[in-house]
């Protein structure tokens, strides 16, 4: 095996700059699936990563739905009866595209009050559902105004919220009277040094409702106008008088909702660090005022028209993960629209990896190409060194022998491409890294502290051994050629 060995690589050093190309083919072959095989590794980390955390996995988001099944499973749907299979088809995907297809538009069946929250409450596997207030309210601090902007009720006993304080102090209770402000409004006021911060802190901040104007006079609104002139006498003698009972109810609902706080503290936006709630975080991203969650419930059913539509939204958590994608069918079932960060994440993982399969597939193109570089190399090797040939099987070597010369040739190229190709990916790896997290964090609107790479240990291995393979494979008919050359022949070879 060792006079094998130093005659492949005495064999190698021979032909230097033909035997580097050849090999520069298992380079970039074996670089190439690396770079895309760690770079799928890496994204799927960071998705598993960001929403592993904080129950994220044992959480359902609930909104108001449209009394329509969505299922989660579309191959569960059968058409029914004789007709032809085009039409099945048609039916099929009709069916399908009623149970999947999210529907943000139109007027909801199904909202989201005290009574549907007891009643979701019942379903099996869940352990507690809480309304999401989200309202937005115009606001006067002092000198300081500003028009409609979103705020976010917030579980007070939920630290993630309170390590982000960066002036002031953090709510004293579920129902304290006290608002935090987020630093970006501050900004937008022109409050830029932290020390700027005390002209907000402490004072009384005052919160509108944003209602629509009405006529002063009372009257009813043009359209109601022109429907009761098309009315018979009778039919608008009996309007006119129910008028004023509708109009006092619309009054009712538009008049705005107005209560003073005390702005407590100033919230930093998010970190690379961390810690992320998918759902709840989904929906505050862009608040600027925070409420204690009580004081935030209080303030909306304050509002008839909330009173009327219900909560925009609210969060179950069940009490297992595994059963989040159970939950939040049985939600679909019952008319609402439901999402589970677990049934999401499942998605996209398994989105990422046939998009790393495709795509590394296509990368394995650059090692087919490198076998074509690798046959022609020994074939021709094969050809300069026939007389060499004949002097080994002269002096005893055997077919096997000689075969085992060439492939281990074709293997020390493979291999040592392979190597290099790692090498030069892992290399490549930190600037690639350091690229990356700077793109994510100019674009993305929540803060990812990871690598954009990541090496799987199999790969490590994987890679260069791919090399060494696909070279054996490719040298085994060159090898074969070379095997089963006459010895007599060879030696009147000039």
């Amino acid at each position: 095996m060792k006079g094998i060995l130093g005659l492949a690589f005495e064999g190698l050093l021979r032909k230097k700059g033909r035997n580097l190309l050849t090999m520069s083919g298992v380079l970039i072959g074996v670089f190439a699936l690396t770079m895309i095989v760690s770079l799928g590794e890496g994204l799927a980390h960071a998705v598993t990563d960001t929403v592993s955390g904080q129950d994220n996995l044992r959480q359902v988001g609930v909104t108001g739905g449209f009394g329509i099944e969505l299922s989660n499973n579309p191959l569960d749907v059968t058409i029914e009866g004789e007709m032809s299979d085009q039409r099945r088809d048609r039916l099929r995907r009709s069916a399908v595209n009623r149970r999947q297809i999210r529907q943000w538009y139109g007027r909801r069946v199904t909202q989201i009050t005290p009574e549907t929250m007891s009643e979701l409450a019942e379903i099996p596997h869940v352990q507690s559902i809480s309304p999401m207030i989200v309202e937005r309210y115009e606001i006067n601090v002092g000198e300081f105004e500003s028009g409609p902007k979103l705020s976010f009720g917030v579980d007070v006993a939920n630290d993630r919220y309170k390590d982000r304080i960066i002036a002031g102090r953090y709510f004293s209770a579920p129902d304290a009277p006290e608002v935090v402000l987020h630093e970006y409004l501050l900004y937008k006021w022109g409050l830029l040094d932290p020390a700027d911060f005390d002209q907000v802190l402490g004072k009384k901040i005052k919160l509108t409702s944003i209602v629509n104007d009405q006529d002063p006079a009372g009257n009813a609104p043009p359209q109601m106008q022109g429907f009761i002139e098309t009315l018979t006498p009778e039919e608008k003698e009996a309007a006119l008088k129910l008028l004023p009972k509708l109009m006092g109810m619309a009054a009712q609902a538009r008049t705005p909702v107005e209560r003073e706080f005390t702005v407590v503290g100033i919230m930093r936006e998010t970190e690379p660090g961390d810690s992320l709630n998918v759902i709840e975080d989904g929906q505050s991203v862009q608040a600027d005022i925070f409420l204690p969650v009580d004081t935030a419930r209080e303030m909306f059913e304050g509002s008839a028209v909330n009173q009327q539509l219900g909560y925009p939204a609210a969060v179950i958590i069940v009490d297992d993960a595994d059963n989040a994608p159970d939950v939040e069918q049985a939600v679909r079932d019952k008319g609402f629209t439901g999402f589970s960060v677990a049934s999401v994440l499942k998605q996209v993982e398994t989105m990422l990896t046939v998009i790393t399969v495709i795509i590394a597939f296509l990368t394995g193109i650059a090692l087919i190409v490198s076998t074509l570089g690798i046959v022609n190399t020994m074939i021709t090797s094969v050809l300069e060194r026939t007389r060499e040939i004949g002097i080994f099987k002269a002096v005893g070597a055997t077919n096997g022998q000689v075969m085992a010369v060439f492939l281990t040739e074709s293997a020390m190229i493979g291999l040592v491409g392979g190597l290099l190709g790692l090498g030069i990916a892992l290399l490549a790896m930190l600037p690639g890294d350091a690229i990356g997290s700077s793109m994510i964090a100019e674009r993305a609107a929540i803060p990812y502290r990871g690598n954009v790479f990541v090496l799987p240990l199999w790969l490590a291995f994987a890679g260069p051994a791919l090399g060494a393979i696909t070279a054996v494979l490719a040298a085994i008919i060159p090898a074969r050629r070379a095997a089963q050359i006459d010895p007599v022949k060879a030696l009147r070879h000039d």
